[in-house]
């Protein structure tokens, strides 16, 4: 669906929507939500930290309901999703 790097906040709007997640589901996103560009939120990986490797060790992360994500206008992930669809075992 993005047309560029970085999804429009429709586009962003959109992809929030398709999530069939639970809104009460844990995520992580950046504390502001918009940290580096940042513009998604995150599956939480086995380690704590995003599933996909996105951050660094320098990268504030924090963790909110899929709903908190979505008033901040971030979007799921689309890494995340695919790594959670090869490999389900990893959500």
């Amino acid at each position: 669906m993005p047309t560029g790097d970085k999804p429009t906040a429709t586009e962003r709007a959109v992809l929030a929507a398709d999530d069939g997640r639970d809104n009460s589901t844990a995520v992580l996103t950046t504390v502001t939500g918009a940290a580096n560009g940042g513009y998604a939120y995150h599956r939480i990986g086995a380690d704590g930290r995003p599933l996909c490797g996105a951050g660094g060790p320098e990268t504030d992360l924090v963790r909110v309901t899929i709903a908190a994500a979505r008033r901040r206008n971030t979007a799921p992930c689309q890494r995340c999703r695919q790594l959670a669809e090869t490999a389900p075992d990893e959500r």
